[in-house]
């Protein structure tokens, strides 16, 4: 069941407050390396960190487009999607090719929702593609239904020529459209949609909300080709089951040490920051497990922050980092560059270890849950992240790509 929002506004502040203390306490003592995790944690050796990510430049990279209908029927759809994000970004981070996991790139449409511009066939671009995904959870929290006219053909068309799809073959592109009306609406045929994405290499899945043998849902199956993706109905009302395992306190607080390894630099840093929490807190509000998704995607190669946390910034650009120093804490600002480069060092010490306790934790979290499902009440099966978590693995091992259990 969904904790109501008063929860998770108070869940925001707690967080918020309890990782201002910890910050400062580090800060001012000096020192980063902190006690290790309940003794859940130390149960066996801990693993090698996760496959690296692919760098920016390689052709292990993903991309998935989602294209939410927000009508006023759809709360049920938005719903899941939220609840299924972490545990769809999760299932993707068990792929491998050539010894690397597959870069992450995100992005979000609404469309259906009489608050869009109807010039623009009620249609907005909610996050382009990117790998922010605390951004991306944001927008994805932020988005409201409403009655509108659902064109799903000029949505289509409109992710397909305003995203930046990369070019390479090897890159796994994906559209994923849920609605629950006709997929033939409006005045853009879907038809040719579907045409221009299969001529850029990009996949379209297509996801009826309701009964598939319908006329409406019908024509979600018949709009593709066996050149196409999936076809797959849900109900979009059924309730995400979340199993809790023995290791969800552990994995919390893991987490919370792993936000203290953060330091805002730059000028937009602080709130960045801020919303590194509040996305934590957008995951509890359905509970521990959920916060153990979305932590184990935290710990991976994949979660960087180079735009405003120090550690990843210093990584990718020192040069920066030094010129940036007067936005640090004030226990920063003042050190020389020698002694700074080595609190840095010690950081990001911390936050790998820390990283890798919680990929032992939630290793073995996903082991419980697994056999736990099987005897589990509800089986979700017909839910939209069960259902995308089936399309996309299927995707990335037509690509070549390993899927580690």
């Amino acid at each position: 069941m969904k904790i109501p929002s008063t929860f998770t506004w108070l869940a925001a502040a707690v967080l918020t407050a309890t990782l201002a203390v910890f910050t400062l306490t580090n800060l001012f003592s000096g020192t980063w390396i902190s006690a290790p995790l309940s003794p859940t944690a130390a149960e066996s050796t801990l693993p090698a960190p996760a496959a690296a990510p692919a760098p920016e430049n390689s052709a292990n990279r993903i991309q998935i487009a989602f294209l939410l209908d927000t009508s006023s029927s759809m709360d049920g759809l938005i719903d899941q999607a939220k609840a299924r994000l972490w545990n769809i970004l999760g299932e993707i981070l068990k792929a491998e090719r050539d010894g690397q996991s597959p870069a992450i790139e995100v992005a979000l449409f609404e469309y259906g929702n009489s608050g869009l511009l109807p010039q623009k066939g009620y249609i907005r671009e909610v996050s382009s593609l990117t790998t922010n995904v605390d951004n991306f959870s944001e927008k994805l929290f932020g988005l409201k239904t409403g009655g509108g006219d659902e064109f799903c053909g000029h949505v289509i068309l409109t992710s397909t020529e305003q995203l930046q799809w990369d070019e390479d073959a090897n890159t796994v592109k994906l559209i994923y459209i849920a609605g629950n009306e006709s997929f033939l609406q409006g005045n853009v045929s879907a038809k040719d949609a579907l045409t221009k994405a299969r001529n850029k290499g990009i996949v379209v899945n297509t996801i009826f909300c309701g009964d598939p043998n319908t006329p409406d849902g019908k024509t979600w199956r018949i709009a593709l080709t066996d050149k196409d993706g999936d076809f797959f109905s849900i109900n979009q009302d059924e309730a995400v089951v979340f199993i809790p395992s023995p290791y969800d306190d552990a994995i919390e607080e893991g987490n919370l040490r792993l936000n203290g390894t953060y330091i805002p630099v730059g000028q937009q840093g602080i709130a960045l920051q801020e919303n590194q929490v509040r996305q934590d807190a957008n995951a509890a509000s359905y509970g521990k497990a959920n916060l153990s998704s979305r932590a184990k995607y935290k710990a991976s190669a994949n979660y960087t922050n180079a735009s405003w946390d120090l550690v990843d910034a210093y990584s990718e650009d020192k040069e920066r980092v030094m010129k940036d120093k007067a936005t640090l804490p004030d226990s920063l600002r003042t050190l020389s560059d020698e002694v700074l480069t080595a609190k840095i060092a010690e950081m990001k010490a911390e936050r790998l270890a820390l990283q890798t306790s919680i990929q032992d934790l939630t290793n073995k979290r996903d082991a419980f849950v697994a056999e736990a499902r099987k005897t589990a009440a509800g089986t979700e099966d017909n839910t939209l992240g069960s259902r995308i978590n089936a399309s996309v693995r299927k995707r990335l091992i037509e690509k070549k790509y390993v899927i580690k259990e």
